[in-house]
């Protein structure tokens, strides 16, 4: 005789199991779900790629071309007198026969410096002049001093001579350059030269020196070379 309850447990069983079995069964088509559901990392690597770093908002300034250059600062000299121009591109104009102050003035704001003072004895032939002097440049202004002359009435009230170690761009419009070898100064076709041992000059602008006969106070240029300096002397200048 089976005992009571017993037969009621054993019908019992197979709905537990029944019940067990559908909760695994459950639980793996979850699993299985979220397996297949899941993005794999190289999709979504490959689907949203990494945005790129922004570029910095802040660019080098672009250069002022307004701005001069330094490089154009310097002194050009020609037939009727200089003109200089600054570092910051301003210029001042000088004719022979001007002030010498306001030129004295912009030669040493040009050269950082102020200039060494001498004097040029004159003779009967040539005036004395008061000489400014900077690394490679000079300045003259005639001496008048006693004499009953006007400064108009001189060929030349000031003059100028540059040359070897000349701490600015110094141009002219003979188109001399310093350090010029010989061969280069008779290729500019100088109306006469001289060459003295190891010394040289030329004459350029002869027919510029004409201010006894019209007036016209404009300069040619001499220069002078030698084994050590090249110097070139913007001057009344009827001959070597």
């Amino acid at each position: 005789m089976t005992a009571p309850g017993t037969s009621e447990r054993r019908d019992r069983t197979p709905f537990v199991l029944g019940i067990v079995a559908g909760v695994l069964a459950v639980a793996v088509v979850i699993v299985l779900a979220l397996y297949f559901l899941r993005p794999s990392s190289t999709a979504s690597s490959g689907s949203s790629p990494t945005p790129p770093a922004p570029a910095s908002t802040q660019s080098e300034p672009a250069p002022d071309e307004s701005e001069p250059s330094t490089a154009d600062a310097g002194v050009e000299v020609t037939s009727t007198g200089f003109t200089i121009t600054g570092d910051g591109g301003e210029t001042f104009t000088h004719a022979w026969a001007d002030d010498p102050q306001p030129a004295i003035d912009a030669l040493t704001a040009l050269f950082g410096t102020e200039p060494t003072e001498d004097f040029q004895n004159g003779d009967a032939e040539n005036w004395a002049y008061n000489v400014y002097a900077w690394e490679g440049f000079r300045f003259y202004d005639v001496f008048l001093d006693g004499s009953d002359r006007e400064r108009s009435e001189v060929p030349a009230p000031t003059y100028v001579s540059y040359g070897t170690g000349v701490a600015a761009q110094v141009t002219d419009d003979f188109g001399i350059r310093i350090g010029m070898t010989l061969e280069e100064l008779d290729a500019l076709g100088p109306d006469d030269a001289i060459a003295d041992g190891g010394t040289a000059a030329y004459l350029f602008g002869k027919d510029r020196a004409t201010f006894y006969n019209d007036g016209a106070r404009t300069f040619g240029a001499i220069v002078t070379q030698d084994a050590e300096s090249f110097w070139v002397t913007y001057t009344y200048a009827p001959k070597l």
